[in-house]
């Protein structure tokens, strides 16, 4: 009988330490997203279905501490509206702009750039630095025509001089009308979206 629990035993042992192994898998895309988000390549996705047949209009507005909202296209332009709408950032070939991208997968779309303003640090007056980072706004329901759909907000750090960091944090979801915190706080930001025609 000792004979049989001592080799169970060491059967058991045996098997947890086999259980305890590391092993190679295959990436997926979501490995692959992480990498990209970690360059500073960021997608929003939006179903469109309700509006597939429509058109869309891209609307970027900046806003810029005591300055009022300004329309950074200057001109309207109009997309077929397809199953989804991806709103994209990519990194550019300098740091002082950003690419944007509107595609209607299904319809049409654009990419163009964002000018960027640097962070000011105190202690680094002639320094420009430019950290940038997005935030999806809150979906309202029922979605009017004609009007305004604000998306995506794409803002500057600011300089906290309390803690001497620079930072970009608060809500994660952005309120339509702008009343969410973290926007009294940034110093620059564009607010990136569409009017369905």
């Amino acid at each position: 009988m000792k004979k049989t629990v001592i080799t169970v035993l060491l059967a058991l042992v045996a098997l947890a330490g086999q259980a305890q192994e590391i092993r190679t898998n295959e990436p997926t895309l979501s490995d692959y997203l992480q990498l990209l988000n970690a360059k500073g390549y960021i997608a929003y996705s939006f179903d469109m279905k309700d509006f597939k047949g429509k058109q869309y209009e891209p609307v970027i507005m900046e806003y810029a501490k005591g300055k009022e909202a300004k329309d950074v296209l200057g001109f309207s332009l109009s997309f077929p509206i397809g199953e989804k709408l991806v709103i994209g950032f990519a990194p550019s070939s300098n740091d002082s702009t950003y690419v944007y991208s509107f595609q209607s997968v299904g319809g049409g779309g654009f990419n163009a750039t964002l000018k960027l303003q640097p962070v000011y640090v105190p202690e680094m007056p002639t320094k420009q630095s430019y950290s940038y980072e997005s935030r999806p706004f809150e979906l309202v329901s029922p979605v009017e025509t004609e009007k305004f759909i604000p998306l995506v907000l794409f803002g500057s750090y600011w300089y906290e001089p309390e803690t001497g960091v620079s930072r970009f944090c608060g809500e994660k979801l952005i309120k339509p009308d702008l009343s969410s915190d973290i926007i009294k706080s940034i110093p620059h930001f564009y607010v990136l979206g569409i009017k369905i025609k």
